[in-house]
């Protein structure tokens, strides 16, 4: 499954700036990569992998701005159509012919 991360935070001033810088570097860290600007996804092997992570998301949410959390399985991720462009590199290695081993 995937969990995608949605957010639009305000970058009006340095405070909001590094607010934001951080909210990104910590999604980064949980391994999620960018889909498109402000939005983010990670590859989760079970649910409660998506539990853990949404807890950990939201104890450092942003003072302001909105954030949302969806969850798709692989099937619901297959049948998104990329009207333009093409897929990302992360996209690309983390299609759905990957074999997880826990």
């Amino acid at each position: 499954m995937r969990l995608f991360v949605m957010f639009d935070l305000p970058t009006l001033n340095k405070k909001d700036l590094q607010n934001y810088n951080k909210f990104r570097r910590l999604l980064l860290n949980q391994s999620f990569y960018m889909v498109q600007l402000s939005v983010y996804a990670k590859l989760c092997a079970h649910h409660d992998e998506v539990i853990k992570t949404t807890s950990i998301i939201s104890n450092h949410l942003p003072p302001k701005g909105n954030v949302r959390c969806l969850v798709v399985t692989e099937k619901q991720y297959e049948s998104m159509k990329l009207l333009v462009d093409t897929q990302s590199y992360q996209e690309e290695i983390t299609n759905t012919n990957l074999i997880i081993e826990l």
